[in-house]
């Protein structure tokens, strides 16, 4: 009977620390939007690039992409002199070029990138890392 009892105590504290582990797990959840995004893959909207952002001290994105003469090329922020002035859970802004741009997340597929002054709203679609392998199996370009 006491074997019973101390069997039964011991399945039962592992069965607790086991949903407390997993629901600490799940509880966890990003606070800024780099975060949200580490480690994903996005591709734009005519498949001709794909963008992951970091989660860093600074931040950082990487685009890969595709050129007209069948090489790949990439860039990013730092590359560019892009420079990150906010981000949100859901909003990054980045002025570049004289512009500023926000990127929004969507839903858990879609990231949306807008110019701040209107027109020039392209979309980002989740995709997996896969079709980044794709693209690096193309020769990078040398201009």
């Amino acid at each position: 009977m006491k074997k019973t009892v101390v069997n039964s105590s011991l399945l039962s504290l592992i069965l607790f620390l086991t949903l407390s582990c997993s629901n600490k797990e799940k509880s966890v959840e990003c606070t800024t939007f780099l975060e949200c995004l580490d480690g994903t893959y996005w591709t734009t909207d005519n498949n001709k690039s794909i963008w992951t952002f970091n989660d860093k001290k600074n931040g950082e994105y990487l685009e890969v992409y595709i050129s007209g003469d069948n090489c790949y090329t990439y860039e990013n922020n730092f590359i560019v002199n892009a420079r990150f002035k906010y981000q949100t859970k859901i909003n990054l802004s980045e002025d570049f070029a004289g512009s500023s741009w926000f990127y929004t997340i969507v839903n858990d597929s879609i990231i949306e990138k807008t110019k701040s002054t209107g027109g020039n709203t392209s979309f980002f679609y989740k995709t997996d890392k896969n079709y980044l392998d794709k693209l690096l199996e193309l020769d990078e370009c040398t201009y």
